[in-house]
């Protein structure tokens, strides 16, 4: 059942590690938990997901009601926060991406006041509470991924749901978990809420995503993305959810399909020589993606004939 009052908060924290120094983060969110009063009881489970530099991430099991575990091998993003879910001891799940930072000292609050007003809504459990992504502004090589973030992800957040952090009970994530087969980066939060029937609701609740990639490593996770997104291409749902199969769903039925393509592959490395360098363009980023996309359902299609 839900919290009847805020005495009565309890709240798991979960983060997913990989390849991150996570000992700034765990301490700032320790210091918030311990000061909100408002707060009866929490822990902070933290797993490494097979990292190959684990920093001095140990040594935050010296924090109270703090846990680190490591995972020789890579389970995915999906099957981490699953597991992370099942070791969860209260009722409140709340996850956080490792490469975070907070943003404000009302963070753990705010979730607080969501958990506070879900006793007066049915099936409090059927509900996602999710809040800001925000990006630095401060001078960096990483200029595409810092770009995208600032001018189009941060946008989109109060439409589409993104893992980034969020809150659920976990009486309803247990029953609609993560897709654990999709174990590659991209478009898992969002295939996640196209499935499930959750009720996501975002709030004003912002955090800082600061584990910008570089522009190549932004480019190999947006064309993985792109890989995940290949068999849900003729489902109409996920079509009208994600912008990018809505566009190449339209070129296709205006018969554009293949001069996109042809374009594609004609100025395909002039455009990454621009998405590469100190001074990226969004709109050749978006034809990028579309060219990219066009051109990975052609080849899947010709495979299966």
């Amino acid at each position: 059942m839900p919290a009847k009052n805020a005495l009565d908060v309890k709240i798991s924290i979960l983060i997913p590690c990989y390849n991150w120094d996570i000992s700034n983060l765990i301490n700032d969110l320790h210091i918030l938990c311990i000061q909100e009063s408002r707060l009866n009881n929490f822990e902070i489970i933290c797993i490494e997901d097979g990292s190959s530099n684990c920093f001095s991430n140990n040594s935050i099991k010296e924090l109270p009601n703090v846990q680190y575990d490591v995972l020789r091998k890579n389970i995915g993003r999906s099957a981490i926060r699953n597991l992370l879910a099942n070791k969860a001891r209260f009722e409140w799940l709340l996850f956080i991406d490792c490469d975070s930072k907070i943003a404000t000292n009302d963070f753990i609050l705010n979730y607080i006041k969501s958990i506070i007003e879900s006793t007066e809504k049915e099936s409090a459990n059927s509900y996602i509470y999710y809040g800001e992504t925000r990006y630095e502004k401060k001078e960096t090589k990483n200029k595409l991924h810092q770009k995208y973030g600032i001018k189009i992800e941060s946008k989109r957040k109060k439409d589409n749901f993104s893992s980034h952090h969020f809150l659920i009970q976990k009486a309803g994530f247990t029953q609609n978990q993560f897709n654990e087969n999709i174990k590659s980066y991209g478009y898992e939060d969002v295939l996640f809420q196209i499935k499930h029937t959750y009720r996501f609701q975002y709030i004003k609740n912002p955090l800082y995503h600061i584990g910008l990639k570089t522009n190549e490593h932004f480019i190999k996770d947006c064309e993985s993305g792109l890989k995940n997104l290949l068999q849900y291409s003729e489902n109409k749902k996920v079509i009208q959810k994600i912008k990018i199969l809505r566009w190449c769903s339209t070129f296709e039925f205006a018969h554009l399909k293949i001069p996109i393509m042809f374009l594609f592959n004609i100025f395909k490395s002039s455009i990454l020589r621009n998405l590469l360098s100190k001074n990226p363009s969004l709109f050749l980023f978006q034809f990028y993606k579309i060219g990219f996309f066009l051109q990975l359902k052609h080849t899947s299609a010709k495979k299966r004939k």
